[in-house]
């Protein structure tokens, strides 16, 4: 090991791999798999200064790095992905495209450089990793290009990380390989669907959709209806010491629509342990209904003393309050109001209301932030600099109507007092990175001593510390403490860690993962960070706003889960939040939220329609009593459902939202004298459609429509009418003329409007209309009405071979045989897919298909139907050298799907069944032979046996293979040896690929990939110089190679041409030396000694 002081970055070039675009693309995603193309068009070379020497450092668009540290480091590119209750992922990859690059001749001539582990802010000085002995590896090293790990479940989602290490390097000729295109499927095995739609049933939030929608192959919800009725769930946890301080707190967060519930430590059900709190919420938690739905935010009020913290190893935690399945994703955002008596209570309580309520005296502070990136003469500028760069080049800007203080290193570490004179002027939000302690920011210096001189009274803020310990809450007091407790002056919120934090994963939390550079990459070159999914203004979908406190957390440690996986578990416990978890920070003076709605709810309603913004809060109260909550759609549609009103008085109304000023207005709720004519019901009759009472693609629909008179007169010569227009409509019929309608009475008028629906829609496409009423008794209504269309959405799933009836039952297309072709449908969307027809084309010279069609019918929107193709394999067809290309698509009206798929006709395997090694040209090597053997086969009688071997021998497999097509080669192993020191070696040319060794209780699958052109595979067990265990050898069983080149010929696919004209004929051979053209037609050819004349 070297210490590593510093690094410079030198020389640097891009240079063009491929004429792809960079990125990953998701196709076919469903429950059930998803597949995808990754592409890597361009490569980023760095030279780089350490202890060591030279190096040169790789880069692609939005990658972390692998971390096997002191080894070379590839580019790795990680995302999270979501997985079914019960499934494992299964990856398969069905093509590859690779370059090899040498980086000396593109003018880097130094190796590349070695992984490093996690840098601490703690340390000044780290040592460098540099494992010399991997860099003397002959050949190329060879990883994973492709893997899946599984990590939890946070809440109602089953979160994976899929890995992409595109790259292999040869150490000693200093060559790098580019795997530039790779297409990939990922197959979720025995995923338990009912399971998993129970859990997001259950535990679904509003609050927990950013996360959601934060994975990879999560379809973003097309419609949202499930979420207009659930309110969000807020649990405070308290010493009883606080109960009436926190009533205006309580009160305040009932009337912006939050459902609290109370609870004390005194209280036997909440207790006062570590245990006895968890228990009492994961009890809350598990009772979660949608009706009455688990806890989105808990609250804890008391420092450790009052509430105690947990301690997982990392530093402490309130985490494990809020996890329930035993991983390290939390169920609930938590926040605490660390207090030790009420005097320290109190500024919590008054700060935040005072900056939710937008009662500051004035706000215009609002527009300003300070951004600091502190002294580091290692990473400042890198690391530092790079992440406040990326936040003031994208955000913190004039373009956002901010105004930034911003100090970079190396001058920052003069503007110390500048700094806190900003903060004590006044500004919404402020971000420090570099190093700190339990008393405060380090240099710059901003410390608990510097809070009773700050001046900002009525001018709170938000702030991050990326730095070691600032919020080490389980001392007496640390800063993150002191400056939210701070009276009339400090912080409403501080976001900082419990132990020390690192320097890569610290950018991560900001920027997301990416390379890491003063001068940072754009918005499009990194993936999400905690910037960008609190601004989220590059039309990043609602699913994908982080708005509140904790929830800047949730999106900075999930962007560490993607690029540091090491770690992701130290991050989710060390970084916390002090404040209330569900406060969201002005980023910018807001302006006023825009409501309307009607003025009086009449007694004995069920619902109130509220228009306001896009995916504000909308919520109603009276007397105190939440009555109903709603989160309004993408139009600004909140419709608030509640049981019949009846009790009369002045309800209140508040909607929030991001970046919005608190709206706050009334309605009366009454019994009008008049009539009073409300919106009852919109019933939709379809007779000569399918007749499931919703809006389907193609139908012809009735709206009946139901008006319900709340006031106390009758409503004459009332008519309706139906306003709004649409492409994928045709209203033929859009007003109505009622009977009259007594007071205190509901009728219902079928037929009321009328309009035909395309026949292609896209599946859950809302329009929106007015409905205006009329009468000539006592005024007009208007009210919103939203018709959502449902559609079919055709998805193709696997593909089965069925050869158990006229074949030899392995799943598999074998020469000679006959096979029923299974391929899996599915209706993913809302509507059932009907008329339903596939088709399949295959353009193999070996296969005759007996139909090319299959008719499904009505398609319906549970399970899966196959459709089948039975397919009889030529008996010439070369057994595992040749693949059968599929084209299938299924259709149903306007709305089709279509999917390749590829089938390698049998298998060229060696499972040693003849019980020698005669079946193929098998080369033994070392000091003993390997044998065949009857102990152990994977399947079978017999498998493979390594030689009886001494201390410091060994025993060799090998044979030359020249594969035709590249592809994979599978076998299964297993050892009896002393572990790590006795191995079993699996090679590829002069790259091990693989090794292994100790005592296991079966045998294990390996799979490595092939590229065309010869090859010599080679299996060694050796030995160390002493000891053995178990039975001192290795065992090798159903070796599957990739196809191997064999003599094969095509003429084309049959066709006609007219007499007179040239017809270009498309040959295909492989292996071939001299090939020779006949016909049974007329036409001659020009050279009847090529490959296509």
């Amino acid at each position: 090991m070297a210490m590593l002081g510093c690094m410079h970055l030198q020389a640097q070039k891009t240079i063009q791999v491929s004429g792809e675009q960079n990125g990953i693309s998701v196709e076919n995603n469903t429950f059930f798999e998803f597949s995808g193309e990754l592409s890597t068009s361009e490569l980023t070379l760095i030279e780089t200064n350490t202890p060591q020497g030279l190096f040169t450092r790789l880069a692609i668009s939005g990658n972390s790095k692998t971390d096997a540290y002191g080894q070379p480091e590839m580019p790795a590119i990680r995302k999270l992905i979501r997985v079914p209750l019960g499934a494992e992922a299964l990856i398969s990859i069905s093509e590859l495209k690779y370059t090899d690059i040498d980086l000396k001749e593109k003018g880097f001539p130094h190796p590349v450089y070695p992984a490093q582990p996690p840098r601490s802010k703690s340390e000044d000085i780290h040592e460098f990793a540099y494992d010399q002995t991997a860099y003397q590896h002959a050949g190329f090293i060879e990883h994973e290009l492709l893997s899946v790990q599984m990590l939890g479940i946070m809440r109602d989602k089953r979160i994976a990380r899929i890995n992409f290490v595109p790259f292999r390097y040869d150490p000693v000729s200093h060559t790098l390989r580019v795997y530039h295109h790779i297409e990939f499927n990922v197959e979720f095995k025995n995923a338990d669907i009912p399971a998993t739609l129970s859990l997001e049933e259950r535990y679904a939030s509003i609050c927990f959709q950013t996360v959601n929608n934060s994975l990879y192959n999560e379809a973003l919800a097309a419609n949202k209806e499930n979420f207009k009725t659930y309110p969000v769930k807020y649990v405070i946890i308290a010493d009883r010491m606080f109960e009436s301080q926190l009533q205006p707190f309580i009160e305040w967060k009932t009337l912006k629509g939050f459902l609290v519930v109370e609870a004390y430590t005194d209280e036997t059900a909440v207790g006062g342990s570590l245990v006895s709190i968890k228990s009492y919420i994961q009890g809350l938690y598990n009772a979660g209904t949608p009706e009455d739905p688990a806890p989105s935010y808990i609250l804890f009020v008391g420092d450790i003393q009052q509430i105690p913290t947990w301690d997982n190893g990392n530093g402490a935690t309130d985490r494990n309050y809020c996890e329930f399945t035993g991983d390290l994703f939390p169920e609930i955002y938590y926040g605490r109001f660390s207090a030790q008596n009420p005097s320290q209570l109190q500024p919590y309580i008054d700060k935040t209301l005072q900056y939710e309520k937008y009662t500051m005296p004035d706000p215009t502070y609002l527009d300003e932030v300070v951004m600091v990136a502190g002294m580091d003469g290692s990473f400042g500028a890198s690391h530092g600099n790079g992440q406040i760069n990326y936040g003031t080049n994208n955000y913190f800007n004039p373009e956002h109507d901010i105004l930034s203080h911003t100090y970079l290193y190396p001058n920052s570490g003069s503007n110390a007092a500048q700094i806190r004179q900003d903060i004590s002027d006044g500004v919404t939000f402020g971000n420090y990175t570099a190093h700190c302690s339990p008393d405060g920011w380090a240099d710059p210096s901003f410390s608990i001593s510097h809070i009773p001189s700050l001046q900002n009274q009525d001018m709170y803020c938000v702030l991050i510390g990326n730095c070691c310990s600032s919020s080490e809450y389980q001392l007496n007091e640390c800063f993150g403490e002191a400056i939210v407790r701070a009276e009339n002056k400090g912080a409403v919120g501080y976001i900082g860690a419990s132990n020390s934090t690192y320097w890569d994963e610290d950018y991560y939390f900001g920027v997301g993962v990416g390379q890491i550079s003063q001068n940072p990459p754009p918005y499009e070159e990194t993936s999400l960070g905690n910037y960008d999914r609190s601004f989220h203004d590059h039309g990043e979908e609602f699913g994908e706003w982080y708005v509140s406190g904790d929830e800047i957390i949730f999106a900075g440690n999930l962007a560490v889960t993607e690029g540091a996986a090491g770690s992701a578990e130290y991050y989710w416990d060390i970084y916390n939040y002090i404040g209330d978890p569900s406060l969201m920070v002005y980023y910018s003076n807001p302006p006023v939220i825009a409501v309307s709605y009607a003025p009086l709810l009449p007694l004995q309603s069920t619902s109130f329609t509220v228009t306001t913004e896009a995916y504000a809060y909308v919520a109603m109260s009276l007397e105190g009593d939440l009555i109903a909550s709603a989160l309004a759609n993408e139009n600004g549609i909140a419709v608030l459902e509640f049981p019949p009103l009846s009790i009369s008085g002045d309800g209140d109304i508040v909607v929030t939202k991001q970046n919005g000023q608190p709206y706050f207005g009334n309605v009366l709720i009454t019994s009008p004298s008049g009539p009073y004519l409300i919106l009852d019901q919109v019933a939709i009759g379809d007779p000569n459609g399918n007749q499931n009472g919703q809006a389907d693609c193609g139908e012809t629909i009735a709206l009946n429509v139901s008006l319900e008179n709340a006031g106390n007169g009758e409503a004459l010569n009332t008519i309706s009418t139906l306003i709004g227009d649409d492409p994928y409509l045709t209203i033929t019929k859009d007003n109505h003329n009622w009977p009259d309608i007594p007071g205190l009475t509901i009728i219902t008028e079928d037929g009321t409007f009328e309009m035909e629906i395309a026949s292609f829609v896209p599946d859950q496409y809302t329009v929106s209309f007015e409905i205006e009423l009329e009468t000539s008794s006592k005024g007009n209504w208007m009210y919103d009405y939203e018709l959502v269309i449902n559609a079919p959405v055709l998805t193709i799933g696997s593909m089965v071979i069925d050869d158990s009836q006229s074949g030899n039952d392995n799943g598999r297309l074998d020469p000679g045989e006959t096979a029923t072709i299974k391929i899996v449908n599915r209706n993913t969307g809302h509507c059932p897919a009907e008329n339903t027809e596939t088709a399949i084309v295959s353009t193999s010279q070996y296969l005759t298909l007996a139909n090319y069609t299959y008719s499904i019918g009505t398609l319906g929107l549970l399970g899966y139907t196959y459709s089948e193709f039975e397919v009889a394999v030529d008996a010439d067809a070369p057994d595992g050298a040749a693949f059968a290309e599929f084209y299938y698509t299924i259709a149903s009206g306007e709305y089709t799907s279509t999917r390749e798929f590829r089938q390698r006709i049998g298998l060229i395997m060696e499972d040693f069944e003849t019980g020698d090694f005669t079946k193929f040209d098998w080369v033994m090597g070392g000091d003993q032979d390997w044998q065949t053997s009857g102990v152990f086969p994977y399947e079978g009688d017999y498998s493979a046996k390594s030689g009886l071997i001494t201390d410091g021998q060994s025993s060799e497999l090998k044979i030359v293979v020249d594969v035709m097509i590249a592809d994979t080669v599978y076998f299964f192993h297993k050892t009896a040896s002393q572990l790590d020191d006795d191995l079993l070696k699996f090679y590829i040319g002069n790259t091990m690929v693989g090794q292994w060794s100790g005592i296991g209780a079966g045998s294990n699958e390996m799979k490595a990939y092939v590229p065309t052109g010869i090859h010599t595979l080679k299996w060694v067990y050796e030995k160390d110089a002493s000891g053995f265990a178990g039975n001192d050898c290795a065992w090798l069983d159903n070796i599957i190679f990739p196809p191997l080149m064999t003599l094969t010929c095509y003429a084309g696919p049959d066709a006609y041409a007219c007499d007179g004209s040239d017809f270009q004929c498309l040959g295909q051979a492989t292996d071939w030396v001299n090939v020779s053209w006949t016909s049974n037609g007329d036409g001659t050819f020009n050279n009847s000694n090529i490959l296509q004349p």
